[in-house]
């Protein structure tokens, strides 16, 4: 569940958002600066650490743009902008070879396991689940501003797109490991 505190400037975001989208975005480039350095003092690698520099620079360069201009029309493309740049970030990170699930997960499994192959592969498949993800909020958002529709829509699918790929998150890994243990009984039953 670590992979919670890198979404936490996400939701100071929104909860700021009513005082103006310069505040919010202000307030987000603190939580996301916080969590950041914490995680640095509590002595996580970079590869553990890729969400919150993609928040941290994510908010650095909305906090200038919003003081920079309080009425830019881009206030309003908040919320697609940002499920771009967390789409951005999960598909940068396996094109680069370091699915940003990976960094997190070796927060809470042991070393010795971090090169087995299901390991890898469990965390590239949560990695493009979380980018599919992101990637359809962006346009479904897009579409939310497009239509002007009712801010119920923007919520709904903002919720939606973080909610399923954290399910996902948490229920896959055990269903691998459920398998990976009955491969194994199975084997010593042989």
């Amino acid at each position: 569940m670590q992979f919670i505190k890198g979404f936490l400037p996400w939701v100071a975001f929104a909860g700021l958002a009513a005082f103006g989208w310069q505040w919010a975005s202000l307030g987000a480039l603190v939580v996301s600066t916080l969590v950041l350095v914490k995680g640095m003092m509590d002595g996580y690698k970079a590869d553990a650490l890729v969400l919150e520099y993609s928040n941290t620079l994510f908010f650095a360069l909305w906090t200038v743009l919003a003081f920079a201009d309080t009425n830019s029309p881009a206030e309003h493309l908040d919320g697609p902008v940002s499920m771009a740049w967390l789409a951005a970030t999960a598909w940068g990170s396996i094109v680069f070879g370091h699915p940003f699930t990976t960094g997190l997960a070796k927060r809470d499994v042991p070393p010795d396991m971090w090169n087995h192959p299901g390991f890898i592969r469990t965390n590239l498949i949560l990695t493009r689940v979380w980018a599919t993800a992101f990637s359809i909020s962006t346009l479904t958002l897009g579409l939310v501003v497009v239509a002007d529709l009712n801010v119920a829509f923007r919520v709904f699918f903002q919720v939606t797109g973080l909610v399923v790929p954290a399910i996902v998150t948490v229920q896959y890994p055990k269903r691998v490991q459920a398998r990976m243990n009955d491969a194994m009984v199975q084997g010593v039953r042989s």
